[in-house]
């Protein structure tokens, strides 16, 4: 599979069901100290938002050429009416995504001066669903998976990763003949169980297998246990400039060499990450095919600073 292949015509839809968030950056010039405490006073003068966490996954595969789908849990507030909105204008489809009054939409606020970040303020709960608001998101699943090419599952820790939520979509994807991923949190992983690929980054690797990654024996040895633990076909690990280690029952390990490429952020390059593996498995790719699509949309990703979409553009520009 090459460019040509994997941006297609006839694009398959990419149903993303997760963590929604909102990232948020306010910033600002910062040339004093406040009076009352000894911390930098900013003054405002702009304010920008983008789709985060699972809803980072749907725009990277809006951008890669697919449809998408996204599924998931927003507060009754502005910020999931703006999550909402920026993920529909984009062109997402949104009817799987359920309004929970009860807690807010996850909103990440970083302040920024001088292109500096002085600070990041989180409002999200992270506690389980009540039974009713999963409820009315399993109603939604046809709505969700009807007709999509490929199912991912996007993991941050902030309640929906319940066994029975991902478990049931997993069942229903199966139902329907289509890849299932993800990028689960490690003490989440047996909710995953049945996916035909995960993916961790390394740091998630060494927590989930519980001793220090440092050598190419230790990676091994995780993947290979994390593999079995989390009940899926393919684990693939993203080791930033190491390259990816892609495992699979039965095999020995693949390593797949990275990018050289100039290094400016890392925020929000496992997304991407999954987002062209799970595209590229849609379109009939293996599990190590999969992985360097990934790897190439990932490389392309950290060349940019702050979560970006990655486009056929910047990945042609890696490879010239």
């Amino acid at each position: 599979m090459n460019l040509d292949d994997f941006f297609a015509p006839a694009a398959p839809t990419l149903a993303v069901l997760g963590d929604l968030m909102l990232d948020e950056w306010i910033a600002g010039t910062a040339n004093r100290i406040s009076p009352e405490a000894p911390v930098p006073v900013v003054r405002f003068e702009s304010r920008k938002t983008a789709p985060g966490g699972a809803a980072n996954v749907v725009m990277n595969g809006l951008s890669l050429g697919a449809r998408a789908r996204a599924g998931g849990v927003v507060g009754d507030d502005e910020a999931g009416r703006d999550l909402a909105g920026e993920l529909s204008g984009a062109g997402a489809d949104i009817a799987a995504i359920v309004r929970d009054a009860s807690r807010p939409t996850t909103l990440k606020t970083r302040i920024v001066a001088q292109r500096q970040q002085m600070v990041r303020v989180d409002r999200e709960s992270d506690a389980p669903f009540d039974a009713e608001i999963i409820a009315r998101l399993q109603a939604r699943f046809h709505a969700l998976l009807d007709g999509a090419g490929a199912l991912c599952l996007s993991d941050y820790a902030k309640g929906l990763a319940q066994c029975g939520v991902f478990q049931g979509a997993v069942a229903a994807a199966r139902e329907r003949k289509i890849p299932v991923t993800g990028g689960p949190k490690p003490e989440n992983l047996e909710c995953f169980a049945g996916a035909d690929f995960l993916s961790l980054n390394q740091k998630e690797a060494s927590e989930g297998a519980g001793f220090k990654i440092d050598n190419t024996l230790a990676i091994e040895r995780a993947g290979h246990e994390l593999l079995v633990r989390a009940g899926a076909k393919c684990l693939a690990i993203t080791r930033g400039g190491a390259g990816v280690s892609v495992f699979r029952a039965g095999e020995k390990v693949v390593h797949v060499p990275a990018y050289e490429v100039e290094v400016f952020d890392v925020a929000g390059a496992g997304d991407t990450f999954l987002s062209a593996a799970t595209l590229a498995l849609a379109r009939g790719a293996d599990c190590i095919e999969a992985s360097r699509f990934g790897n190439l949309a990932a490389a392309s990703s950290v060349r940019h600073v702050g979560v970006v979409a990655v486009t056929r553009a910047d990945m042609e520009r890696v490879l010239a």
